[in-house]
């Protein structure tokens, strides 16, 4: 064999086992509990005196401190799913196209810490997306309506690659009589 051939075997090899050891990685389809579907972990910090505080309504001030530090709009009010979690929510008045509350944190007690995680946006999708646009199918109205102008850009860019094959593949000249 070749050494090229040999190279380009070893790569094929190697990226085949990476690929495979991505893929133990990937949630199973559909998993509304799986972290890109469900939520994502922002930080954590001690737990100590603020759960009474959670308990009671009130976003704590070391809370609001860390999230301001990491750049997300700071919570307008928080509630009590069950014992040890909470969900705080964000009105986000200068975005038309949220006009009320939404689902914005969601808090866990883990042991003496309190892990703060951002929901995902599809969750906000899954949950809000047929009433605010009143289009009865999910993908539909995520490309459609959530992503317009990506998906405009998107067929822009496949109509502007199509045409410049055809420009490429023409032939010029003159035609045989």
């Amino acid at each position: 064999m070749k050494s090229l051939s040999v190279a380009a075997l070893a790569f094929i090899i190697v990226l085949g086992v990476l690929f495979v050891y991505v893929a133990e990685d990937i949630p199973d389809f559909g998993d509304p509990n799986s972290a890109p579907n469900r939520y994502v972990k922002l930080f954590d910090t001690d737990a100590a005196g603020l759960v009474d505080e959670l308990d009671n309504g009130i976003i704590p001030d070391s809370l609001n401190a860390k999230i301001e530090e990491i750049g997300l709009p700071l919570p307008s009010e928080v509630a009590k799913l069950k014992e040890g979690e909470w969900e705080a929510v964000i009105v986000p008045e200068e975005l038309h196209y949220a006009p009320k509350e939404q689902k914005y944190y969601f808090i866990e007690k883990k042991g003496d810490e309190l892990w703060v995680y951002r929901y995902a946006l599809i969750k906000r999708f899954v949950e809000e997306g047929h009433h605010e646009t009143e289009v009865p199918n999910m993908v539909t109205y995520i490309l459609a309506d959530y992503r317009g102008y990506d998906t405009l850009g998107e067929t822009t860019v496949i109509f502007t690659a199509g045409v410049a094959v055809l420009l490429l593949l023409r032939r010029t000249g003159k035609r045989p009589e």
